[in-house]
């Protein structure tokens, strides 16, 4: 069950990322790229016949983002996700990837994420951040992929981007809700500093996740809920996040077999956003 570490991971780690709703509005410059970096740390541990399972994860994850063009109130981004790295124990087994190498690549794991590394995706975002449209996963996606779940984050889009309010000022607060692929998500934001065009802002949420997934032809069933928080620092007049740092934990169950299982996670997410 090591790729249920994956699931938590994914429903944390771009919560802090959703578009505003009070008349925000993103400032990008066509032809301006970044690049981002986003790290995890995740463990996870589930109560199996008596014996308590622990999973732990350490996940880096490199996009490169270009702003291609805008059409009216929408941006074209061509966003690649660059490098993976990650590490995983369970039970004293160790899983290492580093897509960089090719040995790694020629391998399970390399196979399974050989459609996503270093492949160009095409992201349409509204200047309020939200995903106009992105490529589709296929009905023959592997599982890693589905896990790693990258059209959660516009290939890297909301890990970037977050349209303030106009008139921003220390104690502007704001809230946002969303509900995709099982995973709901309640965020509330608060304006902490506005030092020149940087704006601290701090957030605090909730966050359920209910879904179901395959694993050597076996139907796994997770539901969880459980509570983020984080700060970011934000270019007030761009809307292009600098940094972020993003800790929560979950509890719930795993179901398999026929039982219910007692789960648990708890995860640490920091991204960094450079402009080329």
């Amino acid at each position: 069950m090591k790729k249920i570490t994956l699931l938590f991971a994914a429903a944390f780690s771009f919560s802090t990322a959703m578009h505003a709703q009070t008349n925000a509005s993103l400032q990008l410059a066509k032809g301006q790229k970044y690049q981002v970096e986003n790290k995890m740390e995740t463990t996870s541990s589930t109560e199996m016949q008596g014996q308590t399972m622990e999973t732990k994860a350490n996940i880096t994850s490199s996009y490169n983002i270009s702003v291609s063009d805008k059409t009216g109130d929408n941006y074209n981004l061509t966003n690649t996700i660059s490098r993976i790295v990650m590490n995983m124990s369970m039970m004293g087994n160790e899983i290492n990837f580093d897509s960089d190498k090719k040995d790694d690549m020629s391998g399970q794991m390399g196979q399974g994420l050989k459609d996503y590394i270093n492949k160009p995706q095409q992201v349409v975002m509204d200047n309020t951040g939200k995903i106009i449209s992105q490529p589709d996963a296929d009905s023959s996606v592997s599982q890693i992929a589905k896990q790693m779940n990258f059209a959660a984050s516009g290939y890297g889009a909301q890990l970037t981007f977050l349209a303030l309010p106009k008139n921003l000022k220390a104690g502007t607060t704001w809230s946002e809700k969303t509900d995709d692929n099982g995973i709901s998500r309640t965020t509330n934001y608060t304006v902490k500093e506005v030092n020149g065009n940087i704006a601290t802002v701090s957030f605090t949420g909730t966050v359920t996740t209910d879904s179901k997934m395959e694993q050597q032809g076996m139907e796994i069933s997770t539901k969880t809920s459980g509570k983020f928080s984080g700060e970011e620092k934000v270019d007030s007049k761009t809307g292009v996040i600098q940094s972020s740092n993003t800790t929560g934990d979950a509890t719930g169950t795993v179901s398999a077999m026929g039982q219910d299982f007692p789960t648990s996670s708890k995860v640490t997410s920091v991204t960094t956003v450079k402009a080329l």
